[in-house]
């Protein structure tokens, strides 16, 4: 059985509908994996997430290196802070003392 061919009329009608679902088609592509889709917007999740552990951990090194920069400053001079920096920089030992090497 041959299906009988559409007419002009019956083509103008049902062109909207075929239009509005060409559009809502495209519309929801894009929704999913446009460059801000929910694909994109999982992505920058995940890295924001990344950055955060890195910013969290680059802070607390800055801390670290802050509270020895504290320690040697001139306000607050702690000298035997002062001395072990002196020695570790300088590879100095005392009168006595024992130095043992370790590879870091």
């Amino acid at each position: 059985m041959r299906l009988p061919r559409p007419t002009l009329p019956d083509m103008k009608r049902r062109a909207p509908v075929a239009a509005l679902l060409m559009l809502y088609l495209y519309l929801g592509f894009h929704a999913f994996s446009g460059s801000q889709g929910i694909v994109r917007w999982a992505e920058n999740s995940a890295k924001a997430e990344q950055l955060e552990a890195r910013l969290a951990a680059l802070q607390a090194k800055r801390d670290a290196l802050q509270a020895d920069v504290d320690l040697l400053a001139s306000t607050s001079l702690d000298l035997d802070t002062l001395d072990i920096e002196a020695r570790r920089t300088l590879f100095v030992a005392k009168p006595g003392e024992i130095t043992i090497w370790l590879d870091p």
